[in-house]
């Protein structure tokens, strides 16, 4: 009998040392999906650059900038799946969240203004005729960024958000377990 009460108590004990822990992941904002590391939000809908950035701004996101060449290929590769039509045409482009508007040519993020060091451009972009202040996404002369005109032009875009941080704990009260969500920003 001492035994099975020496056993409960460390069992107890060992689950009130694991519970006060917790557990931590990283999940997206609804609506958003991971790939590979990020948060996307992907939409069909097609809008000129301005409606588009100020959608992914609305969604507390910013219209996709490749990081690097894996995060450019494995998106590239995702939007193929699910259906965006990438020709060998720029007519088939995503927008980004790359501008010159102003800049005469110096394309930084729109969000913050500065620099990105990571720019896949296709062969001979970007183009330097002048309004041609966006940039966008296509299998155009492959896979690559081309700077054209924020409108009248509408195309698909991608946002990409934050990735939220959740720390799970599951309490014991009074007999009963009480399981807390806590989201950190």
């Amino acid at each position: 009998m001492a035994l099975t009460i020496k056993k409960l108590i460390f069992l107890s004990a060992l689950l009130t040392f694991s519970l006060a822990f917790g557990q931590v992941k990283t999940v997206c904002p609804a609506g958003f999906s991971f790939i590979g590391e990020k948060c996307y939000f992907v939409s069909y809908e097609k809008a000129n650059w301005f409606n588009a950035d100020r959608k992914c701004h609305n969604l507390k996101s910013s219209l996709v900038i490749f990081d690097d060449d894996k995060d450019r290929q494995l998106l590239t590769a995702t939007l193929k799946v699910l259906g965006l039509p990438f020709t060998n045409s720029w007519q088939d482009s995503i927008w980004t969240g790359l501008t010159s508007l102003g800049m005469d040519c110096n394309f930084v993020r729109s969000r913050n203004g500065k620099a990105v060091p990571y720019t896949p451009w296709s062969p001979n972009q970007p183009n330097p005729i002048a309004r041609k202040d966006c940039v966008a996404y296509a299998n155009y002369n492959g896979f690559g960024y081309h700077n054209i005109e924020c409108e009248p032009y509408e195309f698909p875009f991608a946002c990409e958000a934050k990735t939220l941080v959740t720390e799970k704990y599951l309490c014991l009260r009074k007999e009963e377990f009480l399981e807390v969500d806590i989201n950190i920003l």
